[in-house]
């Protein structure tokens, strides 16, 4: 995995959680390019295939004495065919083989739950020549074939296990069996509102070393899960400030960079040229997501200051962070951190004043040189540019951790003074090079009285002001008595909106430097890492100005992630990615994000806790992501990653969980969401009730009847004839947009009557939106007075005949207005939350 790509989204920023110094480690490794960390990947992100043992090895013709039983080797074989990991029908037909030393007691085929036996015993000469030893040799052959039309229109886990007369098993194949109506089941909704088809939801397969062969299969592995509104693409990082003519053309950017001509040590400057990516797209119409990358992420795995501009401009202490004690470090200070194979260069970054002027310029050069080429892409091929998402990480360098905050540099400082009292550029008189930051030019701007009374000084003029250096509370949670803690100090609450101020102005650039040059702006995206915080810490801040956290914000906040051209991006990891991150004003990330932009998209995810990297996520983890990036109006994942750790090895030394998607709960889990949603588009709210392997509620209650969770539906008991199904709270569901709801059942009774309520907040009293008899659909009708506002609940209640004590509801469904669209998403919402 290339650095650029910020796997170790880890830092918690600002004061260091215990916690930090273990995945700094993590970090430092990743950077290195050498996440692989096992003989079972190849160089520079290209993984070696799979032990696949259609013809296997030769083997000694007499084997060494048999080992104790716990110590014997685990059966091996292999599944010949079908060789495709999708079965899109309702029938099995299985052939492969199976050996084990102390022999093979039976082959099992696992259909979800249930269990069914191969039959064994079959001829394989072919195996039998280069496995010898084996007492099941020359009949280790196996086939199995079976009828399940009576599945439900779901995905299902299809397992091949041999086991061993000793007991032990190896599952040798994993399948996936999709009756032909699971992709189905919503086209005929598609087809009476054919213009939401546009309306097309991304999984990003993140990746790089696209030439080296680093984003083999991509186009192929998912093509039967596809349908006109579920899609697959790729997401590769292109370093604009690294890839450039080098220092005799003045760094400008290069997108054709010979990848296997600079060196920077033993390794290649960079994995990927856009040309480069460009042209595979094209070759393998695998639509592509460009990681425009020339933030901090982009110069992390050496220095390379002939060819990187960032390293270059990185040598004038100028040009970047000054901490609090007006020191800047050595970009390498991480490179002994334990782990560190060697350490990423994340030291020193670049400062983002205004006055910055070099700074500036060349990312501004470099940035338009790369979209210029991406909007002539887009013009040729609009199907094919899936999206553009800017620099990772945008903020005040966190990494070290140790106490250490940043930007003190003098420029700006100056900033922080004219942003205090709306002079200089806020006023239109920034300078040559300066841009006109009137449109951010605060509302109450500040006397240096008022500043003295917030700061408890006595400057006596402005070029006197001073940001907060030494903070109360920094350190520990312990305040001493009669202290302010820092996050409650007035005069730090100025100086980190000033900081959050910097970081959105920052994106807000970025993102019309790239429109400028014709990308559209719903092609835009911000990369911001919102870190679900330690227990007990306060979350990332929602809003610019106002509530800030207990540790370093390091300028990171929901609002300042919001371009004015493109859309807000995010990276996600752990609990954040799990819709488990709960904000200040009691709303979750994924609501609030989705409340501020209904065109989002997770820039960068995966769904184990950095805070214990080593941890695989189970399937929920990632079964809640898929769920909540949809329900809150989504519009891509991109998903870490495709030439990561693969799940086969999971029981590696070498395995990393959080660079691991292929063969993982997290591949089934979105292959389950696309299957789930083939054919709705992007808006539309769904809600499965788990899958065939996986029961939950989705949070879903009563207020009437009762309801227990099943595996992909949920069973109702009626109270008197009647159920109140209560959604989960703190939905986001636009008035505006959603014009029907249906609830499907796939057998047992169903309901006589269906009628819908909602209400925009917990406290407020249900308002009916619709009824039907004898339908599964609702036509809804939303209060004209509400004017397009938001509901966070909405209520389903179901009437049985009297005669009914129990009956389950496979799907509830929300769905999008044919016109709602017609002017597309929204690039911001008109307020936030």
């Amino acid at each position: 995995m290339h650095p650029t790509m910020t796997p170790t989204r880890a830092s918690q920023f600002g004061r260091a959680p215990l916690w930090l110094a273990g995945i700094v480690g993590v970090i430092a490794a990743l950077a290195a390019v050498e996440f692989y960390a096992s003989h079972r990947y190849g160089p520079l992100g290209v993984p070696k295939p799979a032990p696949a043992v259609r013809a296997p090895a030769a083997a000694p013709a007499a084997p060494p004495p048999a080992p104790p039983v716990a110590e014997r080797p685990a059966p091996e074989g292999w599944l010949d065919s079908p060789a495709n990991e999708s079965i899109v029908g309702t029938k099995l037909a299985l052939a492969g083989w199976a050996l084990a030393k102390d022999g093979i007691a039976r082959v099992e085929v696992r259909v979800d739950d249930r269990v069914f036996e191969a039959r064994f015993g079959l001829p394989r000469e072919d195996v039998a020549q280069v496995k010898p030893g084996f007492p099941d040799n020359p009949n280790g052959g196996f086939t199995f074939e079976g009828d399940f039309s009576d599945l439900p229109p779901m995905r299902h886990d299809v397992a091949v296990i041999a086991v061993a007369k000793d007991g032990r098993e190896s599952v040798i194949a994993r399948r996936s069996l999709v009756p032909p109506e699971a992709m189905e089941q919503w086209s005929a909704l598609l087809d009476e509102r054919p213009a939401l088809a546009s309306r097309i939801f991304y999984f990003l397969m993140m990746t790089s070393g696209v030439a080296l062969g680093g984003a083999n299969e991509i186009r192929e592995q998912y093509a039967d899960y596809e349908s006109r509104t579920q899609r697959i693409a790729m997401s590769v990082p292109v370093l604009y400030m690294r890839t450039t003519k080098g220092a005799a053309q003045d760094w400008a950017f290069d997108p054709d960079f010979p990848i296997d001509g600079p060196k920077c040590g033993e390794r290649r400057v960079a994995e990927d040229s856009l040309d480069g990516v460009l042209r595979y797209a094209v070759k393998k119409r695998l639509p592509v997501n460009v990681i425009l990358n020339g933030g901090i992420w982009g110069d992390s795995s050496c220095e390379a200051p002939q060819w990187d501009v960032t390293d270059h401009l990185e040598q004038d202490a100028n040009n970047v962070q000054w901490d609090h004690r007006g020191q800047t470090h050595a970009d390498d200070l991480m490179k002994d951190v334990p782990g560190s194979v060697p350490g990423p260069q994340l030291g020193r970054s670049l400062t983002y004043h205004v006055y910055a002027g070099k700074n500036r310029a060349y990312k501004k050069r470099n940035l338009q040189a790369a979209a210029r080429r991406l909007a002539a892409f887009y013009r040729e091929h609009p199907d094919l540019l899936v999206g553009v998402t800017l620099d990772a990480d945008t903020y005040m360098n966190p990494f070290l951790g140790g106490g250490y905050r940043f930007d003190y540099n003098p420029g700006m400082l100056r900033q922080f003074r004219e942003w205090l009292q709306g002079s200089g550029p806020y006023a239109g008189k920034g300078g040559p090079g300066v841009p006109d930051l009137r449109s951010f030019r605060r509302p109450d701007p500040l006397t240096l009285e008022r500043v003295n009374a917030l700061a408890r000084k006595s400057w006596k003029s402005w070029d006197e002001v001073e940001p907060p250096r030494e903070l109360v509370g920094v350190n520990s949670l312990k305040v001493p008595e009669g202290e302010t803690p820092f996050w409650l100090d007035p005069w730090y609450l100025e100086w980190d909106a000033f900081r959050k101020h910097v970081v959105h102005l920052h994106y807000v650039e970025l993102a019309d430097w790239v429109y400028a040059m014709g990308v559209p702006a719903d092609r835009i995206f911000t990369a911001q890492a919102f870190t679900a915080p330690d227990p007990g810490l306060r979350p990332v801040s929602v809003a610019l100005r106002g509530w800030t956290p207990d540790y370093d914000s390091a300028g990171v906040s929901i609002e300042g992630s919001v371009p004015r051209k493109g859309h807000l991006g995010t990276i996600m990891y752990g609990l954040s990615a799990q819709d488990r991150h709960g904000m200040a004003n009691g709303r979750g990330v994924y609501s609030n994000i989705a409340r501020f932009d209904d065109g989002w998209a997770i820039v960068e995810s995966n769904a184990t806790d950095l805070k214990m990297p080593k941890r695989k996520p189970d399937y929920e983890a990632s079964y809640r992501m898929f769920r909540s990036i949809a329900n809150y109006d989504g519009r891509q994942i991109a998903l870490m990653a495709w030439n990561g750790s693969n799940g086969l090895f999971e029981n590696d030394p070498g395995y990393l969980p959080y660079t691991a998607f292929r063969n993982t709960d997290s591949e089934r889990a979105m292959i389950d969401s696309m299957v789930a949603r083939a054919d709705l588009p992007r808006g539309t709210r769904l809600w499965t009730f788990g899958t065939p392997r996986f029961s939950t509620d989705d949070g879903w209650t009563t207020s009437r009847g009762t309801l227990s969770e099943g595996y992909g539906h949920i069973a109702v008991a009626p109270e008197r004839g009647m159920v109140e199904l209560v959604s989960p709270p703190d939905q986001v569901l636009r008035s505006d947009k959603l014009d029907l709801a249906l609830v499907r059942v796939w057998s047992g009774a169903k309901p006589r009557s269906i009628v819908v309520h909602a209400r925009r907040e917990t406290n407020e009293p249900w308002i009916e939106i619709g009824r039907s008899e004898g339908s599964e659909r609702v036509a809804l009708a939303w209060p004209r007075d509400w004017n397009g506002a938001i509901a966070s609940q909405f209520r389903v209640d179901l009437a049985y005949a009297p005669e009914v004590a129990a009956a389950r509801v496979d799907r509830v469904l929300l769905y999008p207005a044919k016109d709602a669209y017609r002017n597309g998403s929204r690039a911001r919402a008109k307020a936030g939350p």
